[in-house]
């Protein structure tokens, strides 16, 4: 194995050295790079490269660079990208691109592999027969929720969102009997939302929650909890940005939505193509 011999560095000189940690941390880059190229990067020589290829017991450069190349694809593959910090500041971009494809991949996994379909079965025949869906978010909860809405006017669902918070008491209280009530809430305490969940539980209306935190208030004042497995910090004090749980959260909107057209696909898909040639039509004039 390549990147074992290089992990070990077994004999190696500190020129040799220095260009296995080069190749460890810039893995994805030797694709395309020549060997003049590496050799410039590593401040050394192409024959002092074709010597440590030699070393690792291949006959050249591009031997080298091929298994190589295939060996740090499948290592860098391995092991979690940390939620939090998933990249870091010696990363090149294609590093970077690659952590964040691993994270996203590992959180609708995870996020697919807690799913309870009954439970999700009640919610979207809730969701089917409601006079109007009230999502409580704020933040990046809020803008996920943005694209749902989107989606679900598409075939005449009403959803009600706002990015002002001292809005959703007033949902809440217009909330009827027959309205599914959406709190999304990584932590699950937010102020504005938790007093919202308090005018819908005293008024005994129905609401769903989706959070990371199973024992929040989110989670104990809704009738149907969805949590999400992330292991992200809530504090921007504590990570770079908000990643994971925005996969989960978009991934169980897109869940939601799609269960709802399935349940009525014809009817759905042709309501969805008529305002598509409306809004076509009305453009054109």
């Amino acid at each position: 194995m390549i990147i074992e011999k290089l992990m070990k560095q077994a004999d190696f000189t500190d020129v040799e050295k220095s260009i296995a940690a080069y190749l460890m941390k810039n893995g994805f880059d030797v694709k395309n790079m020549s060997i003049q190229s590496l050799a410039r990067a590593t401040f050394s020589s192409p024959s002092t490269i074709t010597r440590f290829c030699r070393k690792l017991g291949l006959d050249g450069y591009k031997k080298f660079q091929i298994l190589f190349y295939s060996e740090y694809e499948a290592f860098a593959n391995q092991g979690v990208v940390d939620a939090n910090y998933p990249f870091s500041g010696n990363d090149s971009f294609e590093q970077i691109a690659r952590k964040l494809a691993k994270l996203n991949k590992e959180t609708i996994r995870k996020t697919v592999s807690g799913f309870d379909y009954n439970q999700l079965h009640r919610i979207v025949q809730r969701m089917s027969r409601a006079d109007m869906i009230n999502v409580f978010s704020v933040g990046t909860s809020a803008t996920v929720a943005l694209e749902f809405q989107q989606k679900m006017l598409r075939f005449g669902k009403i959803v009600n969102l706002t990015m002002s918070s001292c809005f959703l008491p007033g949902y809440a209280l217009t909330a009827t009997e027959h309205t599914v009530n959406l709190a999304i809430s990584q932590s699950g305490e937010n102020r504005d939302v938790v007093e919202s969940l308090k005018l819908l539980k005293k008024n005994k209306r129905y609401s769903v929650g989706i959070t990371a935190t199973p024992d929040s208030s989110v989670a104990k004042m809704c009738q149907e909890v969805i949590l999400v497995d992330i292991q992200e910090q809530g504090s921007y004090e504590e990570k770079i940005d908000t990643f994971a749980v925005y996969s989960a959260f978009h991934f169980i909107l897109d869940c939601m939505f799609s269960f709802l057209y399935q349940l009525d696909y014809e009817s759905n898909e042709k309501e969805t193509k008529e305002k598509a040639y409306f809004i076509k039509e009305s453009k054109e004039q």
